[in-house]
């Protein structure tokens, strides 16, 4: 039997899978500076990278958000933080020009703040799973009501 690129001729490539990961994953993922499973893509919102931006780039104290940062060893800290302030091209962003409409239709259907409905509807626009690392009720509620699949860990 003849072998492409992707294994036995007639055998599927292997599925890509879209993660959008709120601010404490991104941290986590921007820290951790390791490769990722090259079957994952990774997105995270705007609300939630400027959120992340905030408490890291501005924090007095350490907090939930900028203290896995200031507890790092340098030179980790400063390769954290450069790839907090240029994401690397494995993390996308989707542009409000994309989710200005879609939000603008969610808005009918669910009562939620600005930042929980750029992660409705960027979830929808990219069909991502959502990864989660605290619960969220309304924004769990309304993603499983448009079939998105939630992971809180």
């Amino acid at each position: 039997m003849e072998r492409s690129s992707t294994g036995l001729r007639g055998s599927r490539p292997r599925q890509r899978v879209i993660h959008l990961v709120d601010d404490q994953r991104l941290s986590a993922i921007l820290r951790a500076g390791a490769p990722q499973d090259p079957d994952v893509v990774v997105f995270t919102t705007g609300y939630w990278y400027v959120r992340l931006c905030q408490a890291v780039l501005s924090a007095a104290q350490p907090g939930t958000l900028s203290g896995p940062f200031l507890d790092l060893p340098e030179p980790m800290r400063t390769r954290a933080i450069n790839a907090l302030l240029a994401l690397p091209d494995s993390i996308g962003l989707v542009s409000l020009r994309d989710l200005g409409p879609i939000i603008g239709r969610l808005r009918a259907r669910h009562q939620l703040n600005v930042l929980a409905m750029e992660a409705l509807a960027a979830a929808i626009h990219l069909g991502a799973q959502v990864h989660l690392s605290v619960t969220s009720p309304k924004l769990q509620a309304a993603l499983e009501d448009e079939g998105i699949t939630v992971v809180v860990s």
